[in-house]
């Protein structure tokens, strides 16, 4: 194990250990108020990408330590971590752009699962690019199915349960169901470009790093 190996794996996994506990913490402390409700925390866009980061971290630490070799370098998994950076960018921006002055979470929690991750999943494929190849758009239409499930689960849900997870996702606070679809797709149009650009960039990191992998194949 190399020393840069060693500096990726340990970030990672302390990065990783550090959402978790946020997200336990604010678990733990909601549970038994008056108006928690963990589905309705599970079902925050939040919650569920940095679950998602979590589970790339701890497996790509202990991949770049030589734990999980299998995983390392292979496709699946080089796709899966594109995926948690277009999610993780997702969740930033969205919060910075229309949320960061309604979000009651507790403010250390808020600021690693709103800020920290973010940065820390989008620089993490800066510092360790895939050595696999995306093929892009293919590999992003892929990226979107989470955000598809996500948005049909939210809208099948909400008027089951009378809650929505934002305020632009709820028809009856955003002005109906049209102005909701326009969000959605504005933000599925964002986050095509997102991806795009995140398969584009690992691409071109990775030749400089590691002349082996080609920006023309892919």
């Amino acid at each position: 194990m190399t020393r840069r190996s060693a500096v990726i794996a340990g970030y990672r996994l302390v990065l990783a250990c550090l959402a978790l506990a946020a997200i336990v913490y604010e678990l733990v402390s909601g549970l038994g108020g008056p108006h928690w409700s963990t589905t309705d925390y599970f079902s925050y866009f939040t919650e569920l990408s940095n679950l998602f980061a979590i589970a790339i971290f701890l497996a790509g630490g202990l991949a770049a330590i030589g734990l999980l070799p299998a995983v390392r370098r292979s496709r699946r998994f080089e796709s899966l971590r594109g995926a948690a950076v277009l999610y993780m960018l997702t969740t930033g921006i969205v919060y910075a752009v229309l949320l960061s002055g309604q979000h009651n979470s507790i403010p250390w929690v808020n600021t690693v699962l709103h800020r920290v991750m973010p940065v820390a999943v989008a620089l993490d494929w800066l510092l360790d690019p895939p050595r696999t190849a995306l093929q892009a758009p293919r590999v992003v239409l892929a990226w979107m199915a989470f955000p598809l499930l996500y948005i049909a689960y939210t809208l099948v849900r909400g008027p089951l349960v009378h809650w929505y997870p934002y305020f632009f996702v709820n028809p009856r606070h955003s002005g109906g169901y049209l102005l909701v679809a326009a969000s959605a797709i504005a933000i599925g149009l964002g986050q095509i470009a997102m991806g795009l650009a995140i398969a584009y960039v690992g691409r071109v990191r990775a030749a400089r790093l590691y002349p082996a992998v080609s920006p023309s194949s892919a």
